[in-house]
């Protein structure tokens, strides 16, 4: 039979054991609920850095296109300014001839030198009096004399002329061809018209013909104020090189469109009725200062190595923790 103090043994043995299997336990609930708790913190610091480097990503962004909104509205504003110069120049020639009883060659000659559009607009390279003859219209006045190779030409026979001419009537406004090819010289640009009215009748009209590759150069390329960007000026909405007047930056092709990541934008203009497509591009030079640019990269890598260093601490204390607790197992 079993003694009393048998049982009382026994039964301090067992209270033991099951004591200390308890405090086992309960130091391994502690060591998982720790491991439990270094993974959900470092996964937070890792979700931060992430959305730090979002939120920085998306700033940076939006100020670079903010820029170059900014830049692309001041190009459509001197582009704007510019046309509208030309129709004042326009405006002078049509009062000046229905101001006079008759306009002679030498006279023109005379009124057009005080322009003085070689020193002050080299895309300009002729103005000239066109004469309406029955249903023909025949160049009469040309100037500078150089240019006078364009006198006698009947613009009805020169393509690209007549559509426009015809319009500028209809609308007693100064009206823009296409992309044409200049009488005087055969090259590439574009002519604006203007009808000039005596007592109410159409005596002929005034030209003014610009060269395409010219007519912005003293614009922007006197002072390279848009290095960073290319822009290129069609007539109308095609985009094609037979309606293009004028690209910033040959170099830089737009239309090709390689890069569909890169800003870029296609804004219509219209000036006095005429429709004007203007496809503006940044350069890769273009965007934020440096330092800038590469703060979103910059929080990324700090971001990533904290969140490497927190978890090395981490697991060299957890170790700790768990050789600990493997030491106290032993003993127990």
């Amino acid at each position: 039979m079993v003694t009393n103090f048998q049982a009382s043994r026994w039964s301090k043995l067992t209270i033991h054991f099951i004591l200390r299997n308890v405090k086992i336990n309960v130091k391994m609930k502690k060591l998982k609920n720790f491991s439990l708790i270094i993974i959900i913190v470092g996964l937070l610091l890792l979700a931060s850095t992430l959305g730090a480097w979002y939120v920085t990503k998306s700033l940076a962004e939006k100020e670079t296109a903010r820029l170059f909104n900014d830049e692309v509205n001041i190009v459509e504003s001197w582009i704007t300014n510019r046309f509208e110069f030309y129709k004042t120049i326009v405006f002078g020639l049509q009062a000046y001839w229905a101001g006079g009883e008759v306009v002679t060659k030498e006279e023109w000659q005379v009124y057009a030198s005080t322009l003085k559009i070689k020193e002050r607009f080299p895309g300009i390279t002729s103005i000239s009096f066109v004469k309406r003859v029955d249903d023909n219209y025949i160049v009469t006045f040309v100037y500078p004399p150089e240019r006078e190779a364009a006198i006698g030409v009947n613009l009805i026979t020169q393509p690209g002329r007549l559509e426009v001419i015809n319009k500028a009537i209809e609308t007693a406004s100064p009206a823009i061809t296409d992309k044409i090819f200049l009488v005087a010289d055969q090259k590439p640009g574009f002519v604006m018209y203007a009808p000039i009215y005596k007592k109410g009748f159409l005596e002929g009209l005034v030209a003014i013909a610009f060269r395409s590759e010219q007519v912005f150069k003293d614009l922007f390329d006197a002072r390279d104020t848009f290095p960073h960007l290319d822009f290129e000026l069609y007539k109308g909405t095609i985009l094609e090189d037979e309606y293009i007047l004028y690209d910033h930056d040959y170099a830089f092709y737009i239309r090709k469109g390689e890069d569909r990541k890169r800003l870029e934008t296609k804004r219509l203009m219209t000036t006095n009725g005429e429709t004007f497509t203007l496809l503006v591009a940044p350069k890769p030079s273009f965007g934020l200062k440096t330092l800038e640019k590469q703060l979103p990269n910059i929080v990324l890598i700090f971001g990533l190595v904290f969140c490497f260093l927190f978890f090395l601490f981490a697991f060299s204390e957890f170790q700790k923790l768990e050789k600990k607790e493997k030491k106290w197992k032993d003993l127990n």
